[in-house]
């Protein structure tokens, strides 16, 4: 593509300036590929965008209403075994500093920890293997999800902490940007281990720590980058998108 095709597509009127800045940079699941310049850039070739924009649409949308579907169950039982996801209060959150980032190593042994559950089977017995070969393909989109964000949450709050000390516009955003894109990441992460919860009842126990984890890291980063939540990303966070 030449210098002069890309400045004609930077002119298009649809394209969204900045979208690509504070997104998951999960191109195959976006519902804005259409709008974004940057994809456009290197998917030319694949023409209109939009049919693939509204297939991942209808996904977000139909993993977004499974979790709120298992998210009460999810509670209770960790509730039962001890593991208060609803109650981390102030104490429990240590203090942060740039200078000791606990809040990124939290994230990084939760990588880890995914790797090393992974390791094992998902099931022992024959009757979850008969369920897992009936779900396998809603399987396969629930453990998608969980790889795509399991190294970018220590990432992506990484670089919001590089910005966290720094007083000026372009820092803080880029900080409260970085910070809101772990947090979708860490909501995500949660939707889809509750589903394999309800899938593999026999893990329950490694699936609950991991859960239990995943609480503590978006209590501590909700509580270090209180602005996050309601940053407003390009596209993705506007009200009127057309």
């Amino acid at each position: 593509m030449t210098k002069k095709s890309i400045k004609e597509l930077a002119k298009d009127p649809k394209h969204i300036e900045g979208i690509y800045n504070y997104c998951d940079r999960w191109c195959e699941k976006c519902t804005f590929t259409s709008r974004c310049l940057n994809y456009k850039i290197y998917e030319e070739r694949f023409g209109d965008l939009k049919d693939k924009d509204i297939q991942n649409k209808e996904f977000w949308q139909r993993f977004t209403e499974m979790m709120r579907e298992t998210m009460e169950m999810l509670k209770e039982s960790m509730r039962e075994r001890g593991f208060d996801i609803e109650n981390i209060s102030d104490e429990d959150v240590p203090e942060i500093n740039s200078d000791d980032q606990f809040l990124v190593h939290l994230a990084h042994d939760y990588g880890s920890e995914v790797t090393k559950w992974f390791d094992d089977p998902y099931y022992t017995d024959e009757e979850t293997a008969n369920d897992f070969e009936k779900n396998r393909h809603k399987i396969e989109e629930i453990v998608e999800i969980i790889h795509w964000y399991q190294y970018q949450i220590e990432v992506k709050l990484t670089r919001a902490f590089s910005s966290i000390d720094l007083d000026d516009e372009i820092s803080s955003t880029d900080m409260n940007g970085s910070a809101k894109v772990a947090l979708i990441g860490i909501d995500r992460s949660i939707g889809a281990w509750g589903q394999l919860l309800q899938l593999f009842p026999e893990r329950e126990k490694s699936i609950l720590e991991l859960l239990n984890l995943l609480k503590q890291i978006l209590s501590i980063t909700e509580n270090t980058f209180p602005d996050a939540r309601s940053f407003i990303r390009p596209g993705f966070d506007e009200i009127n998108t057309s």
